[in-house]
């Protein structure tokens, strides 16, 4: 079996610059209602800890492709299988969630209402007899 042909990540040294920009990080930071006070250490480990998280879940996602279909391109839909069939990837199901055809889901609204109307029916009447 041929194993993915993975670029070596590139090194940097440990003072360097990072890849995502501290700025943007620092924002989302903000807008959580329980943050603090952030520190210039804090936001930059936070920075490359959020590095090696995306650069970990795309390799994953990149070498669980490669053994299905050698030689594919990663998409947005491996990303959403993986985090779909690992459980320690759970927290990610609102944020990569696996993509559906607009006919699938009017379908899914069709079924919630009917399914929802049925059950209001039954509410209704157990209300009455009160």
């Amino acid at each position: 079996m041929v194993e993915p042909k993975m670029q070596p990540p590139v090194e940097r040294a440990p003072n360097a610059e990072t890849v995502l920009p501290l700025s943007r990080v620092r924002t989302i930071m903000k807008s959580s209602m329980d943050t603090g006070l952030i520190t210039n250490e804090v936001l930059f480990l936070m920075t490359k800890c959020t590095e090696l998280f995306v650069r970990h879940l795309a390799g994953e996602a990149y070498t669980e492709t490669f053994r299905q279909k050698p030689g594919e391109t990663l998409k947005y839909e491996h990303l959403s299988q993986l985090v779909n069939k690992r459980k320690n990837l759970e927290f990610l199901l609102q944020i990569v969630p696996e993509k559906i055809r607009v006919h699938e889901f009017q379908e899914m609204l069709r079924l919630n209402r009917s399914a929802g109307s049925d059950d209001d029916d039954s509410d209704s009447g157990s209300e009455s007899d009160e």
